[in-house]
């Protein structure tokens, strides 16, 4: 009778996950702990609007070392919100992380970018590749205002549907972007009076890639705008359908 109680349980539990959409969620780790913005600030913003979304579940981790191919497997995307520009420079990856780190995307995990999350390496030819847009060369902004987005790609499952819209951000001009890099969405520069390269895709290997140069701080993260190009990468980024 015990052992008819417990698989009732076990059906019961199993069954309210399914209801809960518990097991349909996506699995995103966030790497945190070093960048030249405010990372201990937007991590949290980044999981809340995440798991407010009811479409992933999220972990944090902020020493790049733990992310061993054992643990990745747990996972469907990787967000990066890590840089090693900051003021306390990390610790050099070792090469055991770099191929770990690789082989996820190449064998079909997604990989997502927030605004300087792709900006390291510069002489590591597989992360620009993965990275697809980054601060090199002549990349610079101004002090952060209030400008255009457009949608310069509505045939992506990303940007379908999506609206133009406003945001106060940290505009990025000429940011260093991957030829085979498509662009989804791009920010006018007064300062340019150009369209600046904001959103962006590609794959690597087997791997789906997003970027978004949007999202300085946890200030900037509120904006719609934002949220839905997050959402909409990360689910793409997952091979889930876009909603």
């Amino acid at each position: 009778m015990k052992q008819f109680i417990h698989l009732f349980a076990a059906i019961l539990a199993l069954s309210t996950s399914v209801d809960g959409q518990e097991l349909t969620k996506k699995k995103v780790i966030i790497l945190t702990g070093a960048n030249n913005h405010n990372w201990r600030e937007t991590t949290p913003v980044l999981e809340q609007i995440l798991e407010a979304s009811g479409e992933f579940s999220v972990d944090t981790v902020s020493d790049p070392e733990k992310l061993t191919p054992d643990l990745l497997t747990n996972y469907d995307v990787l967000l990066s919100n890590w840089n090693s520009y900051g003021k306390q420079k990390p610790a050099p990856w070792s090469e055991e992380l770099k191929a770990a780190y690789v082989e996820f995307v190449k064998n079909g995990g997604g990989h997502v970018s927030v605004h300087a999350g792709s900006s390291s390496f510069d002489k590591w030819d597989a992360y620009q590749a993965i990275g697809l847009a980054g601060w090199k060369g002549k990349t610079r902004h101004k002090a952060i205002h209030v400008f255009e987005v457009r949608i310069s790609n509505s045939d992506h499952p990303i940007t379908a549907g999506l609206e133009p819209f406003k945001t106060r951000d940290e505009l990025w001009i000429h940011p260093y972007v991957q030829p085979e890099a498509t662009i989804l969405a791009e920010s006018f520069s007064k300062t340019t009076e150009n369209w600046e390269s904001t959103a962006l895709v590609g794959h690597y290997g087997e791997g789906r890639c997003f970027t978004l140069l949007l999202g300085h701080d946890a200030i900037t993260m509120q904006s719609d705008g934002f949220k839905a190009l997050l959402l909409r990468g990360i689910g793409w980024a997952a091979h889930t359908k876009v909603k």
